[in-house]
């Protein structure tokens, strides 16, 4: 098995010409990429960053990001992606905890931490690729005066290889250690399950980059397998759906919101995906209908995906060819396994509902530098998902909703991906999300909130009577409200804004 650094130095062997990142101003080959991580790992030796320190890399998704996540790979250091929407607060609490040596940012970023880069004395180096720095700290003219040539830095397989923090919505973001073994053996098991042909594929990636799911479920995939990444900075569907075309891209990999734009917006004279092989959708539950008519359109199947950053990647998926289950997360790839516990841990019968635990190669090495929380969150069966969820008889993993998401009124239990699914299957829906709300006499209740399609017109009540025909009395909205804009980060719905303004008295906010 290959650590990380050996899988860039096999390519640069095999594919040096091959493009590996393009974006809509510039084009990195296999052997540009790798100049340029070696030009950067030898200004950061020069700053004192050496094996085992943490480099904090506080960029949007560009190329720069990758080339500062390999530079440190080749280094021996311990890349640790920040995402490029935090401030003061986060950043702050970051680098205390962990210890962090360096901060690589850019001209969006800068201005964010240059107000606060006092704080820190540890710090050996902050550079910054553009944005009027000082000489010290402008990347690019270090760069330019580095050599290329580096000798990689040996790992052991034990060792940590990236640190990846969660979204921090009740706290301080953890930051999951992620050894060479957990994710050279969680690619190994992606291109497997994908069935990636080497040097063959095209990947369309929107998905932040300060994300697991971003970095390593599909530009590091894409660096695993030999291929070509069309790299975008942010969501623009009309700009996705049309480099599909342009570049023929093979892979898609998004958030079911991500989808959701992608029907709404699609037009068959202009967006031709037939290019397409491989599509998958995780980060968030997945609302069947939405991928029902992405399938019907775009002739491709989409294959819904289930992990986490604490096990790397993606550890459960759909097969790509036999049978499917609609509404399925699919199998355990590779070395991986599931349980389902309840509250105590004991594994339940099969076809119960309970909470889902990933176990394998792929489970991270916990939280650093919290033994609280890495002793709450990973235990002797793995990692505890806090999502809700059942396998059947032939093994096939069902998620009902995230556990702390479940909305319970009157002693009943609401999933909210059900009532979501049954929403979407209406054809005025274009987005929902299913919150609940503050309720004297229930404790919660459940309330949608709705998106109507550009020139589509349905009013609260029939939606309402559009769920208690498919569902139980008790799981039907008793509320629906419609809003012109729906809270979005990262292509993912933010169900808290909502929860919040619910609470705080009314969605004014997101109409217009």
């Amino acid at each position: 098995m290959e650590i990380l650094s050996s899988v860039l130095a096999r390519n640069v062997r095999l594919v040096p010409d091959r493009d590996f990142i393009v974006t809509e101003t510039e084009t990195y080959t296999y052997g540009r990429f790798h100049a340029a991580t070696g030009r950067l790992a030898n200004v950061l030796r020069t700053k004192g960053i050496g094996k085992g320190d943490k480099v904090g890399l506080y960029l949007p998704s560009t190329p720069m990001m990758a080339i500062a996540f390999w530079a440190c790979q080749r280094l021996g250091a311990v890349p640790a992606p920040l995402s490029a929407m935090f401030r003061h607060a986060e950043l702050r609490k970051i680098i205390e905890r962990t210890g962090m040596r360096a901060v690589i940012a850019d001209g969006t970023t800068w201005p964010y931490f240059s107000e606060i880069r006092g704080e820190f004395g540890a710090l050996a180096a902050c550079l910054v690729a553009g944005g009027g720095v000082a000489a010290e700290d402008d990347l690019a003219a270090l760069a330019d005066a580095a050599s290329p040539e580096f000798a990689d830095i040996a790992c052991d397989f034990g060792e940590i290889a990236s640190l990846f923090f969660t979204s921090g919505t009740t706290g301080t973001p953890k930051g999951t250690a992620q050894t060479h073994f957990n994710l050279v053996s969680t690619l190994r098991d992606m291109m497997v399950s994908h069935r990636t042909r080497f040097g063959e594929e095209v990947y369309l990636c929107a998905v932040p980059l300060f994300t697991n799911f971003g970095l390593t479920v599909t530009l590091n995939l894409c660096l695993y397998t030999g291929g070509t990444i069309v790299l975008h900075d942010r969501w623009d569907t009309e700009r996705v759906m049309a480099d599909i075309r342009r570049y023929r891209a093979t892979y898609f990999g998004g958030t079911p919101t991500m989808y959701v734009y992608m029907v709404n917006e699609h037009d068959a004279a202009r967006h031709d995906l037939s290019s397409l092989r491989i599509c998958t959708t995780g980060g968030s539950p997945v609302p069947q209908p939405v991928i029902k008519r992405f399938e019907e359109f775009s002739g491709v199947k989409v294959a819904q995906v289930y992990g986490s950053t604490e096990t790397c990647g993606q550890n459960v998926m759909e097969p790509t060819a036999g049978i499917r289950k609609p509404g399925s997360a699919g199998l355990p790839v590779g070395s991986s396994r599931i349980a389902i516990v309840d509250d105590d841990c004991n594994e339940v019968p099969t076809g119960e509902i309970g909470e889902v635990i990933i176990g394998g190669d792929c489970v991270a090495a916990g939280y650093l530098g919290d033994d609280e929380a890495t002793a709450a969150a990973f235990g002797p069966l793995g990692w505890k998902s806090g999502d809700l969820g059942y396998v059947d008889a032939d093994g096939f993993l069902f998620i009902v909703d995230r556990k702390k998401d479940v909305i319970i009124t009157g002693g009943h239990n609401i999933y909210p991906l059900e009532v979501e699914s049954v929403l979407y299957r209406h054809p005025a829906v274009a987005m929902c999300a299913v919150v609940p709300a503050p309720d004297e006499e229930k404790g919660e209740i459940p309330v949608a909130v709705v998106v109507l399609n550009e020139g589509a017109s349905a009013t609260a009540g029939e939606l309402r009577a559009w769920c208690r025909q498919e569902l139980a009395a008790y799981k039907a909205p008793r509320r629906v409200e419609i809003i012109d804009t729906m809270p979005v980060e990262a292509a993912k719905i933010r169900k808290r804004d909502l929860v919040a303004a619910l609470k705080e008295g009314g969605l004014d906010r997101f109409r217009t």
